[in-house]
């Protein structure tokens, strides 16, 4: 093997606080953000003598806690937590939900990643309804953000769409929502041109806990790209 290639393969340097094991934080890209401590506040830490850094305090333990070190890798802003393990249900979650570049091992299989790209659902009431209950809880939830929701319009009468952009001078999604008959309602989320496709996953997961928290919805039938079916409890 080449010079090159042993550094282009290179394993990233540990933090030296991380405790030993499988799940660590790369050194010197910590910005003290406190997004992957508020995921799994029982493994994270942030060093008292360095900055703020943080660290795996703890390894996990438990199926519960593996999820949490996975979405506080899934949360972090720049990217600084890895997995340095070869257990292939753990590479699977996280080559599923897009997070293939924050593993040192690749897995056996062939796993790429599941985007949501539309949903149906049973709503009481009009599109008219929805489309003011939908736009005023995305922005209600994203209320930290600048640009939120622009470009709204309805296209004919039992269809309304709009774009998600979560800060400015970012490409975002565009979601448009149809009135299908009855009281069933579609909405497919796309991509703006030059945006990224991983986006699609963060908004469909949070467009779902908005759909559940609403007692005029039910029903709710998610569809990934290749068109497989998932159950609302199934999005994380």
């Amino acid at each position: 093997m080449s010079f090159f290639k042993k550094r282009y393969h290179a394993i990233p340097e540990r933090y030296p606080e991380n405790t030993k094991g499988d799940f660590y934080v790369q050194d010197g890209v910590c910005t003290s953000c406190g997004a992957p401590q508020a995921e799994a506040p029982d493994l994270i830490d942030h060093s008292k003598s360095h900055y703020g850094h943080c660290y795996f305090k703890k390894q996990p333990e438990t199926d519960d806690e593996i999820e949490q070190a996975i979405q506080a890798i899934a949360v972090s802003c720049i990217a600084g937590l890895r997995y340095g393990g070869k257990e292939e249900k753990i590479l699977r979650r996280l080559f599923e939900i897009g997070q293939s570049d924050q593993c040192d091992h690749k897995p056996i299989g062939n796993y790429k990643t599941i985007l949501w790209d539309n949903v149906t659902f049973h709503y009481e009431g009009s599109i008219m309804d929805l489309s003011k209950s939908l736009t005023a809880q995305i922005v209600s939830e994203n209320a930290f953000f600048i640009e939120k929701i622009i470009n709204f319009r309805f296209i004919k009468d039992n269809c309304f769409e709009f774009i998600y952009r979560w800060a400015d001078g970012y490409a975002g999604n565009i979601f448009r929502c149809y009135h299908t008959g009855g009281n069933r309602f579609r909405i497919e989320i796309s991509v703006e041109k030059n945006g990224f496709e991983i986006s699609m996953r963060g908004n469909a997961i949070a467009l779902n806990t908005i759909l559940c928290s609403d007692n005029k919805i039910s029903d709710i039938v998610w569809f990934d790209k290749d068109n497989k079916t998932y159950l609302e409890t199934e999005l994380r």
